[in-house]
C-alpha cells in the first residue's frame, strides 16, 4: 500500500486524499480527509453514477477520471486496479488570495 500513497506526493497542492477499494470502503486517507466517512460516501456515489453514463456516444466507454470543484478546493478522482482514489487540491485562485 506504501507505494499507492506515495504516488499522492508529487500531487500539487494536495491537502487531502482518498484511497478506496471498490465497495466505496476507505482503506486509506490522509491529510483533510483522513477518515471523512461522509465525503467517502459522497465520493463514491458520484463514481458510481458517472459510471453508468458512455462518455462515448455510439460505444460503451466510461470515465477514467473527473474533476468537482468548488470556490476553493478541487477534487481529482480516478479508478484504477478496483480502487477509487482521490486527491483533495487547493484551487490556484484560492492559494494566491
Amino acid at each position: 500500500m506504501s507505494s499507492l500513497v506515495k504516488v499522492f506526493d508529487n500531487v500539487p497542492d494536495c491537502v487531502g486524499y482518498l484511497i478506496m477499494n471498490e465497495e466505496g470502503s476507505i482503506e486509506h486517507s490522509h491529510g483533510d480527509l483522513e477518515n471523512n466517512e461522509n465525503a467517502a460516501n459522497l465520493i463514491y456515489k458520484m463514481v458510481l453514477c458517472a459510471a453508468k453514463i458512455s462518455v462515448h456516444p455510439t460505444e460503451k466507454m466510461s470515465f477514467k477520471r473527473f474533476t468537482v470543484s468548488d470556490d476553493q478546493y478541487v477534487y481529482c478522482i480516478s479508478c484504477a486496479s478496483q480502487r477509487i482514489y482521490v486527491a483533495k487540491r487547493r484551487q490556484e485562485s484560492s492559494a494566491n488570495a
